[in-house]
């Protein structure tokens, strides 16, 4: 992982490998690109986690500067995971220059169909645990819990974060 800072900030970049096909987990595997950002005030505390995803299809989650806009907001009480959804930004591509490259329409169709949402929040449960870890009070590491979404959330204030 590589950290480097901006004014009042410390930006970790991380990679994550998760299958491209859920429903096939020792398959084929690509990379999903997420950024750390937390306040270097609180760089060293243990704090809840905020998964921020924008962009796609085929732009990644936004570079800021500092902590301009809701970032400066939500440093203050998280550890916030700017995450290139697969297919976008940094993590492994799905363009035009990729896409021919796994045959004609028709696979090309049976691969992006493993670029839905679905995939996207199922990466995400597979993501946290190497977050969180699995200790009391956070997400289990098994591969129930990365099988479908966890529906268990409590109120902190105005935000949510994961029980």
């Amino acid at each position: 992982m590589n950290s480097y800072r901006q004014p009042g900030l410390v930006l970790t970049d991380r990679h994550f490998t998760v299958p491209l096909d859920h429903s096939d987990p020792g398959g084929e595997q690509i990379e999903i690109f997420g950024r750390e950002v937390v306040a270097a005030a609180r760089a060293g505390e243990e704090l809840p986690w905020l998964v921020y995803l924008e962009g796609g299809p085929g732009f990644g989650a936004r570079r800021f500067t500092g902590a301009e806009a809701w970032l400066g907001r939500a440093v203050r009480e998280f550890r916030v995971l700017l995450l290139d959804q697969r297919g976008t930004g940094l993590s492994t591509p799905a363009n035009r220059q990729t896409l021919p490259l796994r045959g004609g329409p028709r696979e090309q169709a049976d691969y992006l169909v493993h670029f839905r949402s679905d995939s996207i929040v199922r990466d995400c449960e597979l993501i946290r645990p190497q977050l969180t870890g699995a200790g009391p009070g956070r997400s289990s590491a098994s591969p129930s819990a990365a099988s479908a979404p966890s529906a268990t959330w409590r109120p902190r204030r105005r935000a949510w974060r994961p029980s």
